[in-house]
């Protein structure tokens, strides 16, 4: 498409079902201002991928402006709340990487709760941490209308866990009277000179429309295969590129049911424990370059103690094409990029490029040009290179280094990162983690950085200087937070007592 082209969208094809074709179904069909023709076109027989079954805390929020709250979509998915992420191996002792409310980011103006940590142990971190406190006691987030953390807006619920096939379901249930779903297997894309020309299934059927989502997978059949957009790989800086995984069951759901993922490392990768409200979402992620697939899923079943569910293979394709928005083409999901499943954020690529997407098309009236292209272009980029230095973080930090993987990994330098991914971490390496967010679009905060980079030492010889007031407020301020947390556990439910109460009564 001639960058001077202007093309009015009254017709959009979603290629391909799935998380993200259905996400982009349900959110374009329901907050677009000037509404086109939606079609979404799927191979029924492909179910979601399921890489992972965990969210950021930003998929709440969007789902509830897909016309799902969480009343009517948590029972439905199987969910279950995440208050965030404990890391067990990667450093000396665990750490928590959690949800983040500014409550307990900052003890008062201008002092932040990592300044007053900074020359305090993790373990003193940790025992204050209100979410780890909770979530390892596995205390429910909720009671009722009233949430631990004082949220009052039914859009804001929090991390959750659920199951990736299941959330499908409940997506399609807000958006399928409002589109037209083709259930078809395409056997040719027709390239012309403004990008795809049309699709033509199996059956000879055509489709053609103004703009084309796709929503294809790690194959990316529109963006990659017909377009040919260059691949920017991040093998060189995440090693991971393979993942096995499997469930097991509840024995004990009261304590294996807990309200946050595990991530856990293994000889050649890292291992995740996702509860949902159903069963236990278990896998490997590692590079097979240090551990054959065979290997793995052994090590897997050794581990969690599972013999008998089946095992499902995956490879893992982390990176980013150039630029997602190419022609008539928006790449959403696994066929834009993808950054291995640690942090949650395979969803975040997502809804990231649908939202964008969405504010692209309300901003111009519909009209397809270079300017919305730019937009989601730029927009990707900025979030995929702060996920990818978060990601790269955890494991150049860790202090794990038993095995050659994990030997390899601690020789990898932040400077071959991409540009915008190495001014992050030279920014945490050179200056006081102070501030609240790196920036106004920041997926990661200050405090959540802090949390890993604590634990693997990397403050540990900057000074710090504390007022005598500081001190002593700061003090004041970590017991109260205790003493709130106390109560908070005589108050709040178990986690899956909650839940199935929760579900039982339909409220």
């Amino acid at each position: 498409m001639n960058s001077s082209t202007l093309t009015k969208v009254k017709e959009i094809i979603i290629f391909g079902g799935g998380t993200s074709g259905w996400m982009t179904a349900a959110y374009l069909s329901r907050n677009l201002r000037f509404r086109p023709k939606i079609t979404l076109i799927e191979d029924v027989s492909k179910g979601p991928i399921g890489v992972g079954e965990g969210t950021q805390p930003s998929t709440a929020p969007f789902l509830y402006d897909c016309g799902l709250k969480p009343k009517e979509w948590m029972k439905m998915a199987d969910s279950a709340f995440k208050y965030g992420v404990e890391l067990n191996g990667w450093t000396d002792k665990p750490y928590f990487i959690d949800n983040d409310v500014e409550e307990t980011s900052l003890i008062s103006e201008n002092f932040y709760t990592n300044h007053y940590f900074q020359n305090k142990s993790i373990d003193e971190y940790n025992d204050f941490l209100p979410s780890y406190q909770l979530a390892k006691d596995n205390i429910s987030p909720k009671l009722g209308t009233f949430d631990q953390n004082f949220a009052v807006a039914e859009k804001n619920t929090g991390a959750f866990h659920f199951n990736a096939y299941k959330i499908v379901e409940a997506l399609k249930s807000v958006c399928i009277e409002n589109i037209n779903h083709v259930d078809a297997t395409i056997k040719d894309v027709i390239k012309g000179t403004n990008g795809i020309e049309k699709l033509i299934s199996q059956d000879g059927t055509e489709y053609s429309a103004d703009l084309y989502v796709d929503c294809s997978g790690f194959t990316s059949i529109l963006l990659d295969k017909t377009l040919n957009e260059p691949f920017d790989s991040y093998s060189d800086y995440l090693l991971c590129d393979s993942a096995v995984a499997m469930p097991t069951q509840y024995t004990n759901p009261q304590e294996e049911c807990h309200p946050y993922t595990k991530a856990t490392t293994m000889t050649a990768g890292w291992r995740w424990t996702i509860p949902t409200f159903g069963r236990i979402g278990n896998g490997y992620v590692y590079s097979s370059k240090y551990i054959s697939a065979e290997d793995a899923e052994k090590e897997l079943r050794e581990t969690i103690g599972e013999y008998d569910a089946p095992a499902k293979h995956l490879k893992i394709r982390c990176g980013k094409h150039k630029r997602v928005a190419v022609d008539n083409v928006v790449a959403v999901g696994l066929s834009a990029g993808f950054i291995e499943p640690l942090e949650a954020t395979g969803i975040t690529f997502s809804t990231t490029i649908i939202k964008t997407l969405g504010h692209a098309l309300n901003n111009t009236s519909n009209v397809w040009n270079k300017k919305a292209k730019e937009f989601i272009n730029d927009f990707f980029e900025t979030s995929v290179t702060e996920i990818l230095a978060f990601v790269w973080a955890h494991y150049k930090f860790s202090t794990r280094s038993d095995t050659k993987f994990w030997q390899d990994v601690h020789k990898l330098e932040h400077t071959s990162l991409p540009d915008k991914s190495k001014k992050i971490i030279e920014k945490l390496l050179t200056e006081h983690p102070l501030e609240y967010m790196l920036n106004y679009n920041s997926i990661f905060s200050i405090p959540q950085w802090f949390g890993m980079l604590h634990a693997g030492n990397v403050y540990k010889d900057r000074p710090v200087e504390l007022t005598e007031e500081q001190e002593l407020y700061g003090k004041y301020f970590c017991d109260v937070q205790k003493q709130r947390v106390k109560m908070v556990k005589d108050i709040f439910k178990n986690h899956y007592d909650y839940l199935e109460e929760l579900y039982s009564d339909g409220s």
